[in-house]
């Protein structure tokens, strides 16, 4: 500011006095009266060095005024982009991290809600137990109790208590599983229960703390258990179907000896067979297919998987 200031400053002041100058000089010289006298050429080059030095002197001062205004410009323009820039990634910041709060808060929500998914799978095992044969059904609020205590997996180490001292545990489960379809029913829904909310909770749980509990825990053993006879059962459901709609084999023709396979019918044979009147032909009752056959690709259930 106090540079354009001195610009101008110096501008007006060298200007005013090189045209006082020129008015000395025509006074001095030739004289106001005879000023006009002159010749046009004479009139013209005066004219000229008067105010040629002036115009050059003020286009001189525009320049320098106008690269100091672009100048001062496009360091505005740059503080502004600057400027622009941190509030983009201010933005940007605020928004992670409010992203991230509604993660957290969102995950916390999942994990406090944890004791609601172990209640529901202890109902489900609860009625499995019972239904199994493994405890009588006034027994189950003694376990209750135990899980009330704080003992959680009082019904998994009842499953599992009972597969480590019976050998044939998993093949008895396998026999009732095929044999009771609401026990077959309520251990598929544990499987999905359980399966529902790992996948909920690895999804949350960003420790993975929660999750290798429930996975290498006793609920997770049980798990496994549950899964590995379901599929066993399905397996011999799919291949009892498989045998049951499979096709008759055909007869294959047998050739006694000294008869060939293909004889030309002589032609006395041919009348007697046509004079012969038909006799009914009995048909044989068509075996009904069953609608609800089995597909060898959809089964009742998809596991996602037994394991990490």
């Amino acid at each position: 500011m106090i540079g354009l200031i001195l610009l101008f400053g110096f501008a007006v002041s060298a200007s005013l006095l090189w045209l006082c100058g020129v008015l000395f000089y025509v006074y001095a010289k030739i004289g106001f009266p005879n000023l006009f006298a002159l010749p046009m050429t004479d009139l013209t080059m005066l004219s000229a060095t008067a105010f040629l030095p002036v115009i050059f002197l003020w286009m001189a001062v525009s320049l320098i005024y106008n690269v100091i205004t672009l100048k001062k410009q496009g360091t505005t323009i740059t503080l502004l982009l600057t400027q622009a820039r941190r509030s983009a990634d201010h933005a940007e910041a605020m928004v992670r991290t409010l992203m991230e709060t509604q993660l957290q808060s969102r995950s916390a929500m999942v994990l406090q809600n944890a004791d609601l998914f172990i209640n529901e799978l202890n109902d489900l095992l609860a009625d499995i137990v019972v239904r199994f044969g493994l405890i009588q059904p006034a027994h189950t609020e003694l376990v209750w109790q135990r899980v009330g205590d704080g003992n959680r997996w009082a019904f998994c180490k009842v499953v599992l208590n009972n597969a480590e001292n019976s050998p044939k545990f998993q093949d008895d489960l396998k026999e009732q599983l095929r044999r009771d379809k609401i026990l077959a029913h309520a251990v598929r829904t544990f499987c999905y229960r359980f399966e529902q909310m790992f996948t909920m909770l690895e999804r949350h749980d960003i420790e993975h703390y929660l999750t290798k509990i429930f996975e290498e825990g006793a609920m997770g053993r049980v798990y496994l258990r549950f899964v590995e006879a379901c599929r066993a059962v399905e397996r011999i459901e799919s291949q009892a179907a498989e045998a049951t709609y499979a096709p008759d084999p055909e007869p294959e023709p047998v050739e006694e000896e000294g008869v060939p396979e293909y004889e030309i019918p002589r032609a006395e044979d041919v009348s007697s067979v046509v004079a012969e009147p038909p006799a009914e032909e009995e048909r044989m009752p068509e075996r009904e297919v069953s609608r609800d056959r089995p597909s060898e690709t959809a089964a009742p259930f998809g596991f996602l998987r037994p394991t990490r």
